[in-house]
């Protein structure tokens, strides 16, 4: 995940979660506001419209332990 001052945006390799299911994938691609995410349990791609805000419909996977920096 990147953070800057145009706000905070997902990056290829992120372990990202759907909210509404509880499916994990990790990054592909990024377009803009586009994010490709290959499903773990399913090697498809799917595509998702979502800068990290409240209403985003993917959240990045912290593992236990982790820190992040906000930069």
């Amino acid at each position: 995940m990147e953070t800057n001052a145009d706000g905070t945006y997902f990056q290829e390799k992120d372990h990202v979660r759907v909210k509404r299911t509880g499916e994990t994938g990790r990054v592909n691609a990024t377009d803009g506001g586009v994010v490709y995410v290959v499903m773990d349990g399913t090697n498809e791609t799917r595509v998702f419209s979502a800068f990290v805000e409240e209403d985003a419909t993917i959240e990045l996977v912290i593992p236990a332990g982790t820190t992040i920096d906000a930069g």
